[in-house]
């Protein structure tokens, strides 16, 4: 009797524990070496190009990353409301053919799935949740989108899409506004073997006015809401990541889901209303958080030490993954937002070096990403010397792995 009780028992934790569903780390793999490929990346080897050449681009970069030793890529899959796919719900990307919604014989992006994976990568798809289209492309908008729908609907446009400055973005104060971006999200999940969902840090505009969302805003305090503007916007970003999180994952639990917020917290926090505190610190929104650290050493505002102890002390003790973003693109330029620091990236050849050197030396970091592809493999000119010899130095350091 006390042999069955014991089984018993044992069998009621196996199925408790068969219940739970702990974060998979993307660092399971070893040390993430990632890198970003932007739409400005995808725009070389598009434009109207055929089938066999988009293919022929797409293996260049990625040999020339497998070269390096990377081996992620986030990659984007929507930019600004549109798709690098056949999508249900956005425009096909002006970039893909050279018009918003001409589409061509092929899949971009689920090609690009398809040479990732047979070279090895891990590759995520990558979405700007809110950023929309340009003001002055509203008339190359297909009216058979939702988005062109909603331009052309009086009761939508100005609520459910904003004009902010030159752009339009989306307003997350809407339930139909988040369920489409949820859609898109899921929408990839369903459609293509993707190792994860990747957002990038397009939230609220930065400098949004109040007039942004003011009926949304004042309707919800005249049904009793008590939140100020800024907690109520924060609480709308909420609601939509933890509504992205459940939708890719009740599609694909092992589909990793991770956000790039500016390296700035307070920034990310206080300016365009992401809760990054939130996310990080409880379950439902995100399994890795990827701050782009994008400052030097003798940054005169944020240094890049100070910065990711701020990353580190967030995410200590949570089950949030900590991936690092670091800026290739600012090898050899003028840095005029770090004051005393501003030429630190014209004075010397190896910040990228000491930084991932660093980040080896903090057991909580999992690893890094750089941004971007062309800022290393088809960088300017004038800065192509300078980065030849980053080049150099992460080339000995990714052989070298943590």
């Amino acid at each position: 009797m006390h042999i069955k009780r014991i089984l018993i028992a044992v069998f009621v934790i196996l199925l408790i524990f068969a219940g739970c569903h702990p974060r998979k780390k993307t660092g399971t793999m070893g040390e993430v070496r990632a890198a970003w490929i932007s739409y400005i990346e995808l725009s070389s080897i598009l434009d109207n190009r055929s089938e066999a050449d988009y293919i022929q681009g797409v293996k260049t970069m990625l040999e020339n990353l497998k070269a390096m030793n990377f081996n992620t890529v986030y990659v984007h899959a929507s930019a600004f409301t549109d798709a690098y796919y056949p999508s249900q719900y956005y425009p096909t990307a002006q970039y893909v053919a050279g018009q918003i919604g001409q589409n061509v014989t092929y899949d971009p992006f689920g090609l690009f799935v398809q040479q990732a994976h047979e070279a090895g990568f891990h590759i995520e798809a990558w979405i700007n949740p809110m950023r929309s289209f340009r003001t002055d492309q509203e008339s190359q908008i297909p009216v058979s989108s939702v988005i062109g729908q909603w331009l052309s609907d009086p009761t939508m446009r100005g609520t459910r899409i904003v004009a902010e400055g030159d752009r339009w973005y989306l307003n997350p104060a809407y339930p139909e506004v988040r369920e489409l971006i949820c859609a898109v999200a899921k929408e990839l999940a369903q459609n293509y073997p993707i190792d994860g969902l990747h957002l990038d840090d397009y939230f609220y505009p930065d400098g949004v006015s109040e007039s942004f969302d003011q009926v949304a805003y004042q309707a919800y305090r005249q049904t009793g809401g008590e939140l100020s503007l800024g907690d109520w916007r924060r609480q709308n970003i909420n609601e939509m990541v933890a509504s992205l999180y459940a939708a890719v994952k009740q599609v694909d639990e092992t589909i990793q889901v991770g956000i790039s917020p500016a390296g700035n917290l307070e920034y990310s926090v206080e300016s365009i209303y992401g809760d990054v505190r939130e996310w990080v610190r409880h379950d439902g929104y995100l399994d890795y958080i990827l701050p782009q650290i994008y400052f030097g050493y003798e940054h005169g505002t944020l240094p890049f030490d100070q910065c990711l102890k701020q990353w580190e002390d967030l995410t200590q003790g949570t089950s949030t993954e900590l991936i690092v973003g670091l800026a290739a693109y600012k090898i050899n330029t003028v840095d005029n937002y770090a004051k005393d620091g501003k030429y630190e990236w014209q004075q010397h050849d190896d910040i990228l070096k000491r930084q991932i050197l660093e980040l080896r030396d903090h057991a909580a970091v999992a690893g890094f990403s750089i941004f971007s592809y062309n800022s290393l493999f088809q960088p300017a000119a004038e800065n192509a010397q300078r980065v030849s010899q980053e080049l150099e130095n992460l080339q000995e350091l990714m052989i070298k792995t943590k």
